[in-house]
């Protein structure tokens, strides 16, 4: 039979869809005729599409036979690969003419991309002549494991199938690009598991073993990143080589596969609110213009999905969000999850993983068709996209962000560098200048100010100036109706709708000075190709007793983390002091000529250029104010030996984060314990024990502590993070003497009335049925200040305040004198909440209340981290904090 094809004949094909549940009798496209020659998966991999879940061995397997047999109409790339050594790749597939000119159509994307160096009648040639470009992702959650199959099923019936209308208009209108697997490492994982716990039969019963992964889940990467949340912090390899594809071919729709709860449907666009301020109305009606073709589509084959609900295009962290501020038709597809072959859902129905690689290959065909019947008109939005934010940021009422080097040039240049890697022009300033109206981000007030060479300008007369504002800006807006209804939910103390977090300002995230110029800056900058590399020196040569690292830079935390490694002997004083004129902060590191190895000149030179740190050269310890090396206040670092508290109760992100921060960004090894083991471990061998969040699960493993108090009054430095510090306060522990507050009661004013008018009252109404034990409303993700305590070594390299992420209802109260120190305490009401939103209990409740702790117990040290300050990794003027807890702990 000729397939007529389209929407029309899907529904002509439906009645012959075979019922049984064996994936070999099953057809994904029914009546589709497909060509012998290019392999099926069971020809290569050994099963067919739903038989199993396919591995990234396989898969990879498979897009190169796919490669083999279709040559020019398939091109595979290799884009990265992962921590684990597994390979990514991006399959390229269209019609010979297109896939043959790859090289022509990346430049024209380019081309297109930038309409300052585009005219109007220069794009219009371009977009007569270059295909569009839809990009599939599948699976960036491992366990969301149907895009992977989905991926490849579409990648098969694009190359395979004869006679059909859809695809060889696509083939010709469209380049395909199916990321096929984004996240290898935590898929493999699940893989592993569900195959070890498959019985004979796969088991639809929801509580078996198989459906129900241990601790980590493949959901994250190695790091145990979740990446559909790190596109603008593109802190991992698998991230960072998705950015760089976007930015070489420009795609004007992306979807990206994903999984949800097995009892749901299947999501697609419309988004729900709240909508990103800085994107655009046609780019919502696109979503809506995609969503109502998919659900033609879906209707047709009697496929269930929802929209406009749950999933929001607000946080630009998104593997759907970041794209879309590049003017891209960025989706989320959501399918039910079968997390194995089969599942028993809520409605006594059982799905098999065919049928959600069935769903997931039909959005996906839909989008392909619309990608295809639009192609000009979805060149032209793009190219108009990028010129019209051009000329949005020439009237902007901010025009230019100044970021300048402040106290850690490093930390500003990793800024830029970042702002760079999301393809967001950056200019450095090449000599100093002024600019008559910038303000800063706490003041809010416009002043005339001087800046220095090597500022960085970041101007939104820009191609990229939706996502350069929504990074920089300090705070983003949510749209009025949908608060206006999370704080009806909140009252009535129903689940709130919020998604992500609510703030991510990059200058507050990395705290770094930062200016918002209403007009643009009047200087010679220059526009950087490469990332910024401030340049470390060892001044005053050849030192014949010490060399000196000022303390305070992530450069100078770097540095020191290499020389632990290296076994060089190293002090750090806690006390300002000057010398040769030069003023020394507290905190500053001393490395001491005598006691070190005879090379310690050409090291030491090593350490300043590898890091970037200034290292000084001193012949002689007189000071001119401050205590002198052989001080008390000067004392010995012992290198760290770091233990760190893995698997259940621990939260997998944050020990990830914590792990790759110390491990990754400043290259120091760490040793990882099962959190049941600690009991029973031999700590003696650490002296830095760190406990990530992990909730309440700590009293399961840990008791009431005794071993742990025991090993800290011997010396060692207890660090607990988050939800750890409910276990290190609890009264049973005592390791902490603070308290997790509840939610503090406003009391009804009666204004002497009697008691049945007060009663009556629509606000008594409310509090008689409020809970009478509850904690305080959980933040979504908000950035607020606090206050450091510079004197306490945990805050050494610090200014007065700094930034910190809140996403918790956690509160405790602050630490007595004879107790402790509160290094940390967050803000007076008035200047706390910097970026994104608070309910008004918190907001009133948290001022004032213990951020970092600090209590002595016998020779050792407790350390408690109210939130997360390695929060998804992106908390870059946090790391110090962080490092000081680490590695100066030891030495006190």
């Amino acid at each position: 039979m000729k397939i007529i094809n389209g929407l029309a004949a899907v529904t002509l094909y439906l009645l012959i869809i075979v019922s049984s549940v064996g994936a070999q009798s099953f057809e994904y496209f029914p009546g589709a005729k497909y060509d012998p020659a290019i392999p099926k998966l069971k020809e290569i991999v050994g099963h067919d599409w739903g038989q199993r879940i396919t591995t990234h061995s396989e898969a990879v397997a498979y897009i190169n036979a796919l490669q083999q047999s279709a040559p020019g109409r398939i091109k595979v790339v290799k884009y990265g690969e992962t921590w684990e050594g597994k390979s990514l790749h991006v399959v390229f597939i269209g019609s010979a003419s297109n896939i043959s000119r790859l090289e022509s159509i990346k430049a024209g994307m380019e081309k297109l991309s930038d309409p300052r160096k585009t005219t109007p009648g220069e794009a219009n040639q371009l977009i007569a002549s270059l295909p569009s470009m839809l990009w599939l992702m599948c699976s960036v959650h491992g366990n969301e494991i149907s895009g992977v199959d989905a991926g490849l099923l579409t990648a098969y019936h694009m190359l395979a199938i004869q006679n059909d209308e859809l695809v060889s208009n696509a083939m010709l209108n469209t380049v395909v690009m199916i990321d096929p697997m984004q996240n290898p490492d935590g898929r493999d994982r699940f893989i592993n598991y569900f195959r070890q716990n498959l019985g004979r039969f796969p088991d639809s019963d929801l509580q078996s073993a198989e459906h129900n992964e241990t601790w980590p889940s493949g959901r994250v990467n190695h790091y145990l990143f979740d990446m559909n949340r790190d596109w603008f912090a593109q802190t991992q390899p698998e991230t960072r080589g998705r950015t760089r594809v976007f930015l070489q071919w420009f795609p004007q729709v992306v979807a990206d596969l994903h999984e949800i709860g097995t009892s749901s449907t299947y999501y697609f666009a419309p988004p729900a609110l709240p909508w990103n301020p800085n994107l655009t109305r046609q780019q919502l009606d696109w979503l809506a213009k995609m969503g109502k073709n998919n659900a033609a589509w879906f209707d047709r084959f009697k496929f269930d999905y929802f929209t406009r609900e749950n999933y929001d295009s607000f946080y630009p962290g998104y593997g759907e969000g970041w794209p879309l501020f590049h003017g891209s038709i960025g989706m989320t597809y959501e399918q039910a999850s079968v997390r194995g072959l089969e599942a028993m859902r809520d409605d006594e129905t059982v799905m098999l993983y065919r049928d959600s690689i069935q769903h997931h290959f039909i959005a996906s065909l839909s989008t392909i068709e619309m990608t295809a019947k639009n192609r000009e008109v979805l060149l032209r939005n793009f190219y108009d996209y990028r010129r019209n934010a051009i000329e949005e940021g020439k009237s902007e009422a901010v025009k230019e962000y100044i970021i300048t080097p402040g106290n850690d040039p490093n930390r500003a240049a990793r800024l830029a560098e970042l702002l760079m890697m999301s393809g967001i022009e950056v200019r450095r300033a090449e000599a100093p200048f002024k600019n008559p109206r910038t303000r800063d981000y706490f003041e809010g007030v416009t002043l005339p100010r001087e800046f220095p060479a090597g500022s960085y300008l970041v101007t939104l007369s820009q191609p990229a100036k939706r996502l350069a504002k929504t990074l920089m800006d300090k705070h983003t807006e949510q749209d009025k109706e949908f608060l206006d209804e999370q704080r009806r939910r909140n009252k009535l103390r129903q689940s709130e709708d919020f998604y992500d977090v609510t703030g991510w300002s990059l200058p507050l995230l990395f705290d770094v000075p930062c200016f918002m110029a209403e007009q643009p800056s009047d200087v010679k900058a220059v526009v950087l190709k490469e990332p910024p590399r401030p340049a470390g020196r060892l001044s005053g040569g050849q030192a014949k007793l010490a060399y000196l690292i000022p303390w305070g830079t992530q450069s100078a935390a770097s540095a020191l983390a290499d020389i632990f490694r290296q076994n060089i002997r190293v002090h750090e004083i806690d006390k300002a002091f000057k010398l040769n004129g030069t003023s020394f902060p507290a905190g500053t590191l001393i490395v001491k000529v005598k006691d070190n190895p005879a090379d310690l000149y050409e090291r030491m030179l090593k350490v300043a250029d590898g890091h970037g740190a200034d290292v000084f050269a001193t012949d002689s310890a007189w000071v001119e104010d401050g205590p002198n090396f052989g001080s008390a206040n000067v004392r010995f670092l012992t290198r760290p030996k770091i233990a760190i508290a893995y698997n259940a109760p621990v939260s997998p992100n944050s020990v990830g984060w914590l792990r790759y921060i110390i491990e990754q960004r400043y290259g120091y090894p760490v040793t990882t314990i099962r959190a049941e083991q600690l009991r029973s471990a031999d700590l003696s061998r650490y002296n830095v024990l760190i406990l990530p969040d992990g909730g309440s699960g700590y009293s399961q493993n840990l008791g009431d502590g005794a071993a742990v108090k025991e090993w800290v009054q011997r010396g060692g430095v207890l660090i607990g993070i988050a939800g750890a510090v409910n276990w290190l306060a609890d009264e049973k522990v005592g390791l902490l003497a603070v308290k997790r507050e509840k939610r503090e009661k406003a009391e009804v004013k009666s204004e002497k009335k009697d008691a049945a008018e007060t009663a009556a009252r629509p606000d008594a109404l409310e509090k008689a049925v409020e809970p009478s034990d509850e904690f305080p409303s959980s933040v979504p993700g908000a950035i607020v200040r606090i206050k450091v305590d510079q004197s306490h070594w945990l805050g050494y390299g610090y200014g007065e305040t700094t930034s910190v992420m809140v996403d918790s209802n956690r509160i405790f109260s602050l630490i007595k004198l004879d107790k402790g120190t509160n290094v940390g305490v967050y803000l007076p009401e008035d200047r706390m909440l910097l970026s994104g939103f608070m309910w008004d209990d918190s907001k009133k409740q948290l001022p004032n209340k213990a951020y970092l702790i600090h209590s002595r117990m016998g020779r050792g040290h407790i350390v408690g981290f109210a939130e997360d300050p390695n929060y998804r990794a992106f908390m870059d003027g946090l790391n110090l904090m962080m490092i000081n807890s680490i590695f100066l702990g030891p030495g006190h």
